[in-house]
């Protein structure tokens, strides 16, 4: 949520740094996030939905806020695999638990 200078008009660019550190950010949240809930076993549904809600109301603050910032499906799609991703690895991870 930092400002930026107003660059013009968004371009969807899918392939950046940027989308990479999106990705992990989500990634590290929905991992961390479930290792810490009590019900470590329960919760995958209900974290990947409120994780891929948080990343898209974090997005329309950007864009509704005044700060220079603006909302960017990259940066959505970005969250969005890094916590399908978590998902996956976390099913695995109890998979082998179990």
């Amino acid at each position: 949520m930092i400002p930026v200078p107003d660059l013009g008009l968004p371009k969807f660019q899918l392939f950046e740094i940027d989308k990479l550190v999106h990705f992990v950010m989500y990634f590290s949240l929905t991992i961390l996030w479930c290792l810490a809930s009590e019900n470590f076993y329960k919760s995958n549904f209900k974290l990947l939905l409120f994780a891929i809600f948080f990343g898209f109301v974090l997005e329309i603050f950007q864009h509704v806020l005044p700060s220079g910032r603006y909302f960017d499906f990259g940066d959505l799609l970005a969250n969005s695999l890094g916590v399908i991703f978590g998902i996956i690895i976390l099913y695995y991870i109890k998979k082998k638990l179990l």
